[in-house]
């Protein structure tokens, strides 16, 4: 299942996070769809039903990543209709550091930052009654 994979040199830090934490739930999800395939091959055969098996459920309680990035701070000012700044907006946009982007960029192995990311699993909110 050869898919294309587009390099991205720049982004904002929270969509790199957002993309991360993404990942990790389609992987639990495809889980999940991999149990419930196997339940119901299990519930749709009489022999296999007959000896109680149960398909066997996997989670990630909890997932660690770290990142060794290229931090850079930008800020961007917006003016009003006179043309004076007003708001001073600052964000944080990762690279990711590896030999391209070092090469690329001229990058310092010194001047990259190490991103931890612990991604937990808590439990579903309680529904609402009624």
């Amino acid at each position: 299942m050869p898919q294309e994979v587009d390099e991205v040199l720049v982004r904002p830090l929270g969509e790199v996070l957002a993309r991360l934490g993404e990942g990790v739930a389609q992987a639990q999800q495809a889980m999940d769809l991999n149990s419930i395939a196997t339940q119901t091959l299990i519930d749709n055969d009489p022999v296999l039903s007959e000896y109680g098996l149960q398909a066997t459920w996997y989670h990630m309680p909890e997932v660690t990543l770290e990142l060794k990035m290229s931090l850079a701070l930008k800020r961007e000012t917006v003016t009003d209709q006179s043309g004076r700044p007003r708001i001073s907006k600052l964000s944080v946009l990762a690279a990711p550091y590896n030999a391209k982007v070092q090469n690329t960029l001229a990058l310092d192995v010194q001047g990259t930052s190490t991103v931890k990311v612990r991604i937990v699993s808590i439990p579903p909110p309680p529904r609402p009654e009624g």
